[in-house]
């Protein structure tokens, strides 16, 4: 049962690269429990700074965003490593015509980049859109100078499919993205 229960979970097990350590890694639902350990990197300049979202002023606002977002959301889950929330990741399901494609996106705790913690749920990510969503193609747009994201994502097995200029509002800035996909 307990196997089971951990295949659900998208529970991992991976050895962290040069540290020597394994971790346990899971993917799961938001809980309102979650707000310090969400807060602690949602709060971040250096973990927001390429996502299209600043980072929280406030614990106020950051719970506001649990309570009405992440928590509700089908497929948006908390990337849990040793019972400690780290990080986040999500499905977004087109829409129409495009209703068996979704974008991915993902955000890591800076105490926890470079350990495989990206690369792990984002590999459990795709193998759930494909699997458990039936989805056909799933897409990543990343920011050309966001090459810690750009090695997860390849690492993922992602490919490179084109390079899109100017085509995004980023905290009113007009940005370049890499656009990366996957397809069952």
């Amino acid at each position: 049962m307990k196997v089971v229960i951990l295949c659900i979970l998208q529970s991992l097990f991976l050895t962290s690269i040069g540290f020597g350590s394994e971790m346990y890694i899971e993917l799961r639902n938001f809980e309102e429990r979650d707000l310090p350990d969400f807060y602690e990197w949602a709060s971040d300049p250096d973990v927001t700074q390429f996502l299209m979202w600043d980072n929280y002023k406030n614990k106020e606002s950051a719970r506001e965003f649990l309570v009405r977002v992440a928590i509700p959301h089908p497929w948006l889950k908390a990337i849990v490593c040793d019972g400690k929330v780290v990080g986040s990741i999500s499905l977004e399901p087109g829409k129409g015509s495009k209703q068996k494609v979704a974008e991915v996106g993902y955000v890591i705790a800076k105490k926890y980049w470079s350990r495989g913690i990206g690369t792990a749920a984002l590999k459990a990510a795709l193998k759930t859109g494909f699997d458990d969503l039936d989805l056909v193609r799933i897409e990543a747009y990343v920011d050309p100078c966001n090459l810690a994201s750009i090695k997860v994502i390849e690492k993922s097995g992602m490919t490179r499919e084109g390079y899109l200029r100017k085509c995004i509002l980023q905290k009113g800035v007009i940005k370049d993205r890499l656009l990366y996909a996957l397809t069952r």
